[in-house]
C-alpha cells in the first residue's frame, strides 16, 4: 500500500482543524506542519490526536539541536512520527531515537539539502530510521513542479541500497498533476501539502490522489 500524508502547514489553527477533518477519509497520516507547531506548539498536535485517534500523527518538527527534548515534547502530545534533519548530528538523530523508542514512536529523517545521500544513509544506518523523506524544499518546488522530482530516483536508490528496511517518503510540491512522475519512484508515502490544503475543495483533491495511489498499488502488486 502507498501511504498518503498529509502536510497540513497552513498556520490558522481553525483552518487547519478544519482541512485535517475534511480530507480524513482519504489521508492515512495527518502531519502536524512546521508552521503549524511554531504558530500552536504540540498542543495541537494533541489536538488532532484526540480529534483523529485512527489516524497515524506525524509532528513535523523538523528537529536540528536538542532531539530528545524536542521529540518527547511531540511524542507526549500523541505524534506517532517525529521528523529530524538528516544533517543533524548523529548525538541529535540517536536521541531523536532514543525518544521514539521510549513512547513507541517513529523516526522520519529529512533529506532536505543533502547532496551526498551515500555518506548520509550511512551515517544513519545503526539508527534503523523507519522512514528517510526525499524532500525539495517549498521554497524551491511550486504545486505541480515536476524537474526535482526527476531527480529522485537516484537519491532513492542509494537509499534503499544503504537502508533496505527503511521506508521511503516522498515531498515536494507534489499534486495530482505530476504524480506520473511519483509512481515510478515506489514510494511507501506520498506527502502531499499545498495542493490539498489551499484547494477550493481539499477532500475532492484528496479522495482523487488517494484513487490513483491506490490504482498505482494495485498495478505494481500485479506486475
Amino acid at each position: 500500500m502507498i501511504l498518503l500524508q498529509l502536510a497540513n502547514d497552513t498556520h490558522v489553527k481553525s483552518d487547519f482543524i478544519r482541512t485535517a477533518e475534511e480530507v480524513a477519509d482519504y489521508i492515512d497520516i495527518i502531519e502536524v506542519g512546521t508552521p503549524a507547531i511554531l504558530a500552536h506548539g504540540t498542543s495541537l498536535v494533541r489536538e488532532i490526536s484526540d480529534r483523529l485517534p485512527d489516524h497515524t500523527i506525524l509532528a513535523d518538527m523538523k528537529i536540528v539541536d536538542g532531539g530528545y527534548v524536542e521529540a518527547v515534547m511531540a511524542f507526549e502530545n500523541g505524534a506517532d512520527i517525529v521528523t529530524v534533519l538528516g544533517f543533524a548530528s548523529f548525538k541529535t538523530i540517536s536521541e531523536v531515537r532514543r525518544a521514539a523508542d521510549e513512547f513507541g514512536g517513529e523516526m522520519m529523517l529529512d533529506t532536505i539539502e543533502i547532496s551526498d545521500l551515500e555518506s548520509f544513509a550511512e551515517k544513519v544506518s545503526p539508527l534503523s530510521p523507519e522512514y528517510v523523506c526525499v524532500h525539495t524544499s517549498a521554497d524551491l518546488s511550486g504545486v505541480g513542479e515536476s524537474m526535482h522530482l526527476l531527480e529522485y530516483a537516484k537519491k532513492i536508490e542509494i537509499i534503499r541500497r544503504v537502508l533496505p528496511e527503511t521506508k521511503i517518503a516522498v515531498a515536494g510540491g507534489i499534486s495530482s498533476d505530476n504524480l506520473s512522475h511519483v509512481f515510478p519512484l515506489k514510494p511507501n508515502v506520498v506527502i502531499a501539502g499545498r495542493s490539498i490544503w489551499e484547494a477550493e475543495d481539499p477532500a475532492r483533491v484528496a479522495s482523487e490522489i488517494k484513487k490513483r495511489l491506490e490504482k498505482a498499488h494495485e498495478i505494481r502488486k500485479h506486475a
